[in-house]
């Protein structure tokens, strides 16, 4: 029996139930709908682990639920070296180069420049220290680069983010900023 979004059952005792090898974790009566959702949608973009259900690449079943058993993620969710702004830069570093939002990264490191600025790096040093899953869902998105629909925000408080490609660039609405066009 899955929960109301798709997920997985609650975690008995705080561990993840057994999963079988072979099975692959993302399963139909678990986890499917995190990639099912969004993978279908015009425009949409699943992470290659995720999609192939190679969860174990950032997910390790021995870690505790409360942090979702993610390598690195903090148990409690404070904002510390280990908290929410970066833990989860030096998981997504394991895969991604994290030289792309470094702070004298050159604007062709990453397809999020406009013109001679790194957008990517702008975000990630500016001065609340943005990080990779604040804008980016590590699973599946019906947006193209995995960009959230909705941003993680304290409380109710819903931030939407609505990204439309271009072929030389894009453009970007967000609750954290007036709309921004840019342009490779």
């Amino acid at each position: 029996m899955t929960g109301a979004a798709g997920a997985a059952p609650a975690a008995r005792g705080g561990r993840h139930p057994a999963a079988a090898s072979k099975d692959g974790c993302v399963t139909p009566q678990c986890h499917a709908r995190l990639i099912e959702s969004a993978a279908g949608a015009r425009g949409g973009s699943v992470h290659q682990p995720a999609g192939a259900g190679e969860c174990a690449s950032c997910h390790d079943l021995a870690l505790p639920a409360q942090a979702r058993f993610v390598k690195g993620a903090p148990e409690g969710g404070g904002d510390g070296p280990a908290g929410p702004r970066g833990w989860d830069q030096a998981l997504c570093a394991e895969c991604h180069d994290e030289s792309l939002a470094a702070r004298n990264a050159p604007p062709g490191a990453t397809g999020f420049a406009d013109g001679g600025r790194n957008l990517h790096a702008l975000h990630v040093q500016a001065g609340r220290g943005r990080r990779c899953l604040v804008c980016h869902d590590p699973h599946a998105s019906s947006q193209a680069w995995l960009l959230r629909e909705v941003l993680p925000a304290r409380g109710s408080a819903r931030i939407t983010q609505v990204f439309r490609r271009d072929p030389k660039g894009g453009w970007c609405r967000t609750g954290c900023h007036a709309p921004k066009l840019y342009t490779r």
